[in-house]
């Protein structure tokens, strides 16, 4: 198992920090400035709760090459400040956001390091009144934030950053009760899948890391026959990726790896929400982030998950989110899409909304919202397969941007057919 790589102590020199590590930070940065724009959008709104957990914490500063560069702790509290100024300058009323911040850590000597960070930083008069510093598990403090979040407001806004060092150290108990328990939650966690792989015996399943992410004897099994198999790393992490799915209670995903030029591992990072809006944001944020995550798999939809009837030797490419990534997204989507909306169509009885069409199938995808509407906006002109309406019911022939209420059905009189194993007269 991979050991805590990982040590601050006053005095003591600063943690080196690596690329991919870098790269999770940026994420958190740029999401939370696209988060708060998302659930304050009116601009009459004036205040949002919000609390933000950091369940692995650490000191708060790194050593980059020869550059001193901020950890998380600090990097959550900026974002959330300057989201906070941008809004405000915007609108006529001014606005706050009434932030909580959790940072956890086991180690002693990482929350002292933590706290003398915060004590020369512009936060150091809320350190104890909306800072919270937690010497202990993300495990044990979980029940209790839990608690804080539902006493402070209806809404439940809040944001878990849990960046484990391995893969067991947060229990999918402890995720499904964060789901349970709040009504809009978002997860973001790392999980060293390579680690798990490398590492994992048919007896790992009964041990404490085995039972955190509800393993078991069968399962145990079955992955363990999988490493046997061409192309076993494929299989094994998307027969994962399909476990994770069933075990956190999160209904929408998006589960892309983080490139390490470091050591060549893959780490997931895996984004758990209840909103779909919130999925699109983070695929969209990965798009931007062009060569920074990978996905071992296809373009279109149907592109993840456990397949045993799929040839892994044709899907080890990586995905990148490059330019030809979209174009093959968008190619793809162009010849899956037809089917979907000729069977959502049918058993809705009338034109499927485009929000709905993307939100039964996203979580396998790297297809954001904007692809999809683009590729029925191709089915229309291009292909003259579909007919876009708007909210209103209305036929509209020329629109170009497509949003989530707007409504696609295939077109009465078809001139031809490119669609996906189905031609007609079948």
């Amino acid at each position: 198992m991979p050991k805590k790589h990982y040590g601050w102590k006053l005095g003591g020199p600063l943690p080196k920090i690596g690329s991919h590590s870098l790269a999770k930070h940026q994420v958190f940065e740029r999401y939370i400035e696209r988060y708060i724009d998302i659930v304050a959008p009116h601009p009459a709104q004036r205040s949002l709760n919000l609390t933000i957990v950091d369940g692995f914490c650490g000191g708060g500063r790194y050593l980059y090459g020869s550059e001193t560069i901020l950890g998380s702790p600090l990097i959550l509290l900026k974002s959330v400040r300057a989201g906070e100024v941008k809004l405000a300058l915007q609108r006529q009323h001014g606005f706050e956001i009434k932030a909580d911040f959790f940072f956890v850590d086991k180690s002693k000597d990482h929350i002292y390091f933590l706290r003398s960070e915060l004590a020369a930083s512009e936060f150091k008069n809320e350190v104890d009144r909306s800072i919270y510093l937690k010497n202990d598990t993300f495990e044990r403090q979980a029940p209790s934030i839990i608690e804080f979040i539902q006493k402070k407001g209806t809404s439940h806004r809040s944001l878990f950053f849990l960046d484990q060092y391995g893969w067991s150290a947060v229990s999918f108990e402890v995720i499904r009760k964060i789901f349970a328990s709040l009504k809009h939650p978002e997860v973001l966690l790392t999980f060293s899948v390579d680690s798990l792989i490398d590492y994992f015996r048919e007896k790992t399943a009964g041990t404490k890391a085995g039972r955190a992410i509800a393993l078991n004897g069968a399962f145990a099994s079955q992955l363990v026959n999988l490493k046997t198999e061409q192309g076993a790393r494929y299989l094994i992490q998307n027969f994962l990726y399909q476990h994770i799915l069933d075990n956190t209670g999160a209904k929408y995903y998006t589960p892309f790896f983080i490139k390490s030029a470091d050591n060549h591992r893959s780490y997931w990072l895996l984004h758990l929400s209840s909103q779909e809006r919130a999925r699109d944001e983070m695929a969209r944020l990965h798009w931007d982030m062009t060569n920074t995550f990978v996905h071992h798999g296809k373009a279109g939809f149907n592109a993840l998950g456990f397949d045993p009837d799929i040839d892994p030797d044709q899907q080890l490419l990586e995905f990148d989110f490059g330019t030809s990534a979209r174009t093959d997204s968008v190619n793809a989507a162009v010849e899956q899409l037809p089917r979907f909306i000729r069977e959502d169509t049918s058993s809705s009885d009338g034109p499927v909304t485009i929000g709905d069409l993307f939100r039964a199938r996203c979580n396998d995808t790297p297809l954001t919202m904007p692809l999809v509407g683009e590729a029925v906006v191709k089915l229309r002109d291009e292909l003259e397969e579909v007919e876009i309406l708007g909210p209103d019911g209305k036929i509209r022939p020329k629109a170009r941007r497509l949003g989530w209420n707007d409504r696609v059905r295939p077109r009465k009189q078809r001139t031809f057919y490119r669609g996906f194993g189905n031609k007609p007269g079948k």
